[in-house]
């Protein structure tokens, strides 16, 4: 009996220890994630020209710059398939109004036009122009003081939108130079460009989204302490619309890591940079950078990378230089 109990058991035994054995196998090991290296800290810089002339678009993986003239385009039109949206060139101090009539024709002068800026931030919601798709109003754009008296007001009626293109019309307030155009949208990006120059024309000037991170540039904003407020020009950064950013002030750029980073909220309004990295100290008439503002921007593949301003001026002397630290997470 001893020897049969003693076989029972060992049999008992085996099958438990098979059975243990089938029932591990069914998980597959813990794979440990390990972050990649952290990049070396790297010093840049942009050249805007003194009169910021320059909008330059930057990447940070491939140190790429793109840039062109601010005067260069008039409209900015949304491409993606479903977009609609369109803004106007506040760098140009650009203004549009609405005249509250179809009739283009009736439309010959500036008289009584409302003016209106987009919002600095960009805020698709808050264009200048508006949502035109219903009643398809005819518009005044003021292209700014620099244009030609002759050619600095154009009377438009946005005509139609598609998933690939926009149809235009437009003509000088006198009525002449009319020209219906169609605005092609281009896959992959964000915008598209386009000036009344030459009767006008498409302006290639932003680079796919995925080749781009910041755009320094020229802007409109709003001070509402003042009374009324004031619209005014700045210099700054705007962010792709497909990356967002965290604002810190409060840490060392030294002591910013992955996981602080991981860890913050993050914006992805187009003027979070914005222009407030720098100021004007008017006792020393030069602008004065702010190097304890920390941006964490992450971007379109999920990478953090943090950045500072540490110059706003060249080896000479001359403003607009923006230089900056950066670094990968």
């Amino acid at each position: 009996m001893r020897n049969r109990d003693s076989i029972a058991n060992m049999i008992v035994m085996l099958c438990s220890i098979t059975a243990l054995s089938l029932f591990s196998s069914c998980f597959k090991e813990d794979n440990h994630v390990q972050l990649q290296t952290p990049g070396d800290a790297k010093v840049f810089q942009i050249g805007m020209g003194p009169d910021y002339h320059r909008q330059v678009y930057f990447d940070f993986n491939s140190t790429d710059t793109t840039g062109s003239e601010h005067t260069c385009w008039d409209l900015s039109f949304e491409s993606s398939d479903s977009g609609w949206h369109v803004w106007i060139n506040g760098s140009n101090e650009a203004f549009i109004a609405n005249t509250d009539t179809q009739d283009f024709e009736a439309v010959t002068d500036t008289a009584g036009a409302n003016w209106s800026i987009d919002n600095p931030d960009w805020d698709i919601d808050s264009t200048a122009a508006g949502d035109w798709r219903t009643l398809r109003m005819v518009y005044i754009l003021d292209r700014g003081a620099a244009k030609l008296s002759g050619d600095r007001f154009k009377k438009i009626i946005f005509q139609s939108v598609s998933s690939t293109q926009y149809e235009v019309q437009y003509a000088n307030l006198d009525g002449s130079g009319l020209i219906i155009y169609d605005i092609p949208k281009t896959a992959g990006n964000s915008f598209v460009y386009f000036t009344f120059d030459n009767g006008g024309e498409m302006k290639n000037i932003e680079p796919n989204n995925f080749f781009w991170d910041v755009l320094f540039t020229r802007y409109k904003t709003v001070f509402y302490t003042v009374v009324p407020p004031l619209p005014y020009l700045v210099t700054g950064i705007l962010i792709n619309p497909n990356i967002s950013v965290s604002v810190d002030s409060s840490m060392s750029f030294a002591d910013i890591n992955y996981q602080i980073a991981s860890s913050l909220s993050y914006s992805n309004k187009r003027d979070i940079i914005g222009y407030n990295w720098k100021y004007y100290d008017f006792s020393t008439q030069a602008y004065v950078v702010r190097p304890y503002y920390n941006y964490i921007i992450r971007d379109m593949e999920g990478v953090y990378w943090k950045l500072h301003f540490i110059d706003f001026y060249n080896s000479i002397g001359e403003k607009g230089y923006p230089q900056f630290e950066y670094q990968r997470l």
